[in-house]
């Protein structure tokens, strides 16, 4: 009756793949430290003295461009 109902749960399935995603790659990190930003172990960017997840060091730059 509601042809839009299925879609909305292969979303929410999709979402969820593409978080256990997320999380599989941020466990894949280069240095052993934790990030500045989100306190969580491995990092892949170490960039002025700190170490960073990839998806962090984006929000840090745009939250800078904001700033100027």
């Amino acid at each position: 009756m509601f042809p839009f109902r299925g879609k909305k749960e292969e979303k929410k399935e999709e979402q969820k793949n593409q978080d256990s995603d997320d999380e599989k790659s941020s466990l894949a990190g280069r240095y052993p430290e934790a990030c500045g930003v989100c306190g969580k172990a491995p990092t892949d960017k170490h960039w002025a003295g700190q170490y960073f997840h990839k998806k962090c060091f984006r929000k840090i730059k745009k939250m800078a461009k904001g700033m100027i």
